[in-house]
């Protein structure tokens, strides 16, 4: 376990052309979130066009997270003796944007299968929610709001709206979103204990690996998952 750093004249750096790069291998990582975002996004337009809102916020949820971890790799890292803390603003809005890309996708989609009015709360809810926390992490520029924001939108509301679809449909994308969201518990407890590998591989490059691997598993949920209103005419229907 290794101590945070925050003084930017001690973090790891290298020298490319003459252009000073803080925390090289973080960028990477983060690009390589971004990389596996883009071939989501790819794979679901391609072999699974969005025909809803709850398809289309999905395949936005990648797009977004994808920005924002490359924007944020970028700005946030790399050039932050350049921007400054508010060069991490970008990406944080952009992953809390995608975050709730992802939270409205699960709600509308879960909703035939539910009191009409809890999910209206939650549509209502999701709103409120981000633009507290976006207002909270530009205040005090602090990345454990978007982390309290992350975890309430995956760990919270998608996980729990996919369990609750699952009891209804037994549909087997849960299991991927199970998957995913262990993955995600363990980057996000890596992030928080800030557990590394070395000097210049830290605790940030940890978590995105694990973050990469729980987008893979979104991923492979989305392409499980079915039409939900049809699904509720064909589970009504049998009772």
């Amino acid at each position: 376990m290794y101590e945070t750093i925050t003084d930017i004249t001690k973090m790891f750096r290298v020298e490319w052309f003459g252009i000073t790069i803080l925390e090289p291998f973080t960028a990477f990582t983060n690009l390589l979130i971004a990389a596996v975002c883009f071939i989501a996004l790819y794979g679901l337009k391609k072999k699974k066009p969005a025909e809803n809102f709850a398809q289309q916020s999905l395949q936005l949820f990648f797009l977004l997270i994808a920005f924002a971890t490359m924007i944020g790799g970028v700005l946030g890292h790399s050039f932050i003796y350049i921007t400054g803390l508010y060069g991490k603003i970008p990406g944080w809005y952009l992953s809390m944007a995608g975050v709730v890309a992802f939270e409205r996708s699960v709600i509308a989609h879960s909703r035939p299968l539910m009191h009409p009015l809890v999910g209206r709360f939650f549509s209502v809810l999701n709103i409120v929610e981000v633009f507290t926390f976006m207002t909270l992490s530009f205040v005090t520029l602090n990345f454990a709001f978007v982390e309290a924001h992350a975890a309430y939108g995956l760990f919270v509301v998608v996980f729990c709206f996919e369990l609750y679809v699952y009891l209804k449909t037994k549909n087997d994308s849960f299991w991927y979103i199970l998957l995913a969201t262990l993955f995600g518990l363990t980057a996000a407890l890596c992030h928080a204990f800030k557990i590394s590998i070395t000097y210049w591989f830290n605790y940030n490059d940890v978590s995105h690996l694990f973050m990469a691997i729980a987008v893979l598993l979104y991923y492979k949920a989305a392409l499980l998952m079915k039409n939900y209103e049809t699904v509720a005419e064909e589970t009504y229907s049998t009772e």
